[in-house]
């Protein structure tokens, strides 16, 4: 079984890794996005504990933090390519998929909410 090296390019990176930070940092968005349709229009919890306290009681420093220093840090961890490729392209790999995945359960729950508040009456 061959690996294709082309991923682990140096930091100006193959074009599949330019996708992927892409990705990352447009999922990040959308993943703001849904957490604050989440909490203040359906009354929801931000799932992550780190974040949480900051969510529900700090809004805009949340927004900071989500918005600003999530994506700084995606785009961080890519320039670290150069230097540690397998590690840092596996990183984030690995973040676009837990923000793509977090993305689809707030997508989902929305869905939900919305489809059963319409059944019911509510």
């Amino acid at each position: 079984m061959s690996v294709d090296r082309t991923i682990f390019d140096s930091a100006k990176g193959s074009p599949v890794m330019r996708m992927v930070l892409f990705i990352a940092v447009v999922a990040n968005s959308a993943d703001l996005l849904a957490t604050a349709l989440g909490i203040h229009y359906y009354g929801n919890r931000e799932g992550n504990p780190l974040l949480a306290d900051l969510a529900h009681n700090h809004w805009w420093l949340f927004v900071m933090v989500k918005g600003l220093l999530v994506p700084l840090l995606i785009v961080r961890l890519n320039s670290y390519r150069k230097g540690s490729p397998v590690l840092a392209t596996a990183g984030i790999i690995l973040v676009t998929i837990v923000l793509t995945v977090a993305v689809g359960q707030w997508v989902g729950w929305i869905a939900a909410r919305q489809y059963l508040a319409n059944l019911t009456g509510l």
